[in-house]
């Protein structure tokens, strides 16, 4: 390959990373001349899913227009969706009206007895602690905040802090803070693993 065509190819690279980042822009409400990093707390949403909401809201204004079966057939399709995304079952899928009431439904339900203890991250988002904080209380178990060790990513914080006393683990795919990826599958091997006492 001479340098010539090196240099082609690049600047080719370039005229398509650029075309390629106008068009991905094209589906958001970002401005030019905005960049947008903070998508680990709130990540701008599509266009399309914007017009969605607006459609569902309007809907709402005038609700015996909605068809009775749709009340049902619309969150199962969701739910289907959802479940071929994450390479799971519909069946495993549950949809809530938000994070905490979704959490607070696991605490209810989830199994644990005095002295165990419920894992999460430091600096966790608020909506995964209060629940696990009040049902470690009322269950008198420990609810152990994971903290990273300088250098230290958060899967190998949470591996090193699941012990035979640990029956739950609660914890997202990636840090809402700083979006630092959390590798799950690991973290599940060492929970099941774990020795109970």
């Amino acid at each position: 390959m001479t340098l010539e065509s090196t240099q082609d190819t690049s600047q080719l690279d370039k005229a398509l990373l650029q075309n390629s980042s106008q068009s991905r822009r094209s589906l958001f409400e970002i401005p030019e001349g905005v960049t947008y990093l903070n998508c680990a707390n709130m990540a701008p949403q599509l266009r399309s899913i914007t017009a969605m909401g607006i459609d569902a809201v309007r809907a709402k204004a005038t609700p015996w227009t909605i068809p009775f079966s749709q009340w049902f057939s619309q969150p199962e399709e969701l739910r289907s969706l959802a479940a071929q995304v994450m390479g799971a079952d519909a069946d495993g899928v549950a949809v809530v009206p938000s994070v905490s009431y979704g959490i607070a439904t696991a605490a209810a339900n989830l199994p644990i007895a005095s002295g165990q203890s419920i894992v999460i991250l430091d600096r966790e988002f608020p909506s995964n602690v209060y629940a696990w904080r009040e049902l470690a209380k009322k269950k008198n178990g420990r609810l152990i905040t994971v903290v990273r060790e300088p250098g230290e990513n958060w899967t190998g914080a949470l591996l090193r802090a699941i012990d035979e006393t640990t029956a739950i683990v609660s914890i997202p795919q990636c840090h809402w803070t700083d979006g630092s990826k959390v590798d799950l599958e690991l973290v599940g091997d060492r929970a099941r693993a774990a020795p109970r006492w």
